[in-house]
């Protein structure tokens, strides 16, 4: 017996054709490609949609390790936050009745209710003043030189410039103070003024609810404060949850 020539080679038609690829399933992807990410789970019944994005594990482009901040540790660093101011400004007003600025005097030979406790306006309006200053020398300071307030290092976040990441500079961190600590601040300070305290703090409940919302929808969880103030807001890794 002889085997095949080498000279007379077979035809193409006895060549074997590639193996080729299972056809994708109806509707799914292409062949070779991932999955498409599952959609977030929709909201309890009665509440809006945005409800749903209130969390976030969503990467930052760049060195790895970091994450966009999201609603629920933001909010409890703030609250930190406010702990702290609340104790500063109480000992600061009590420094400020002891040299004759009070706001509220209490008057207890009073006969009638209304009568058993006077605010001076005036007095407020100095004191809202002074609370809002070490409010914003508070935040501005901290987010200028540690990269975030008291709360947020507790909770491992940090706050940078969107772009590139870098610390704040005075006048990002001072818009962003404008924009998320000066309304709340004020209207706390100003909500003993008759009509005048319930619209302001009408207004700061309607702003806090705007910055709620438009951090929880935004993929990088960037609010209209922090939209105004060019800056984001991210967390470790090892911090997430």
């Amino acid at each position: 017996m002889t085997g095949p020539d080498p000279s007379n080679p077979p035809p193409p038609d006895a060549i074997p054709p590639a193996p080729q690829a299972p056809p994708a399933p109806m509707g799914g992807p292409p062949a070779g490609m991932p999955p498409p990410a599952s959609p977030p789970p929709p909201a309890p019944a009665g509440l809006p949609s945005w409800t749903t994005q209130l969390t976030s594990t969503a990467p930052v482009p760049g060195p790895a390790g970091l994450y966009y901040a999201d609603v629920p540790n933001r909010s409890i660093a703030y609250i930190i936050d406010a702990i702290i101011l609340g104790i500063i400004n109480l000992i600061v007003g009590g420094v400020l009745g002891a040299i004759g600025l009070k706001a509220f005097t209490v008057d207890v030979n009073a006969t009638t209710i209304g009568g058993l406790l006077s605010y001076n306006p005036i007095v407020g309006l100095i004191q809202a003043v002074i609370f809002a200053a070490i409010s914003g020398a508070y935040f501005i300071y901290l987010w200028t030189t540690m990269r975030g307030s008291v709360g947020q290092k507790v909770l491992g976040m940090q706050v940078g410039n969107a772009s590139d990441g870098k610390t704040l500079t005075m006048e990002q961190a001072v818009k962003r103070w404008l924009a998320l600590g000066a309304p709340f601040g004020i209207a706390q300070a100003l909500n003993p003024l008759p009509g005048l305290g319930i619209l302001i703090g009408l207004a700061a409940f309607i702003w806090f609810i705007a910055l709620l919302v438009t951090t929880a929808q935004s993929p990088t969880k960037q609010g209209l404060h922090d939209r105004y103030a060019g800056t984001v807001v991210v967390k470790a890794a090892r911090a997430v949850g």
